[in-house]
């Protein structure tokens, strides 16, 4: 079975976990293949894909949209499974929870659209300090903010597990199970 996992990354963090997710899901399927949305032409050659893209301002990055618009029909008859990065457990702990459940709703209207998904993971990334103005970083630090490697990869390999099992899973048969006498 050949698979792709294709990403749009704004830091690097979204590449890292789609390379993960690859690396782990290569050992159990075979080919996989990991590259960037702005590198894939075609998705005919796939028997299944998994997207990714890091989302800024509650969005996921252009280049994930314009991907997953230019490819609908094809990706509509093939397993399709995404994930988002975004930066929920950076945020002060009383919104996290909230936060994620806000974000997970809102790609999930959006993603499903064109492409019937068979399911959406977000993820946290990494999240720099210096990706803030001093005065923004200041008062998310004061109010609970937290900066760093927020990747939890024992999420990313679980996850990653339960698209493997599906798709190792041999398909339902299309008889009823009885069998004529």
């Amino acid at each position: 079975m050949t698979v792709l996992i294709t990403y749009a990354t704004a830091m690097g963090s979204t590449r890292e976990i789609a390379q993960r997710v690859a690396a782990r899901m290569a050992a159990g399927l075979g080919e996989v293949e990991c590259r960037s949305v702005e590198e894939v032409e075609s998705v005919a050659g796939y028997q299944a894909v998994v997207v990714g893209s890091a989302i800024h301002n509650q969005a996921w990055l252009p280049p994930a949209v314009l991907f997953l618009e230019r490819h609908a029909p094809e990706l509509a008859k093939r397993p399709v499974w995404a994930f988002s990065v975004g930066m929920s457990d950076a945020l002060p702990k009383p919104f996290r929870k909230r936060g994620a459940a806000l974000q997970q709703a809102r790609l999930a209207g959006v993603l499903a659209k064109d492409v019937p998904l068979r399911g959406h993971r977000l993820f946290s990334g990494v999240y720099e300090a210096a990706q803030m103005p001093v005065l923004l970083r200041v008062l998310f630090r004061l109010t609970g903010g937290r900066f760093g490697d927020l990747r939890d990869w024992a999420a990313v390999d679980a996850w990653t597990d339960e698209i493997t099992t599906q798709l190792t899973k041999p398909a339902p048969s299309a008889s009823s199970g009885n069998v004529p006498g």
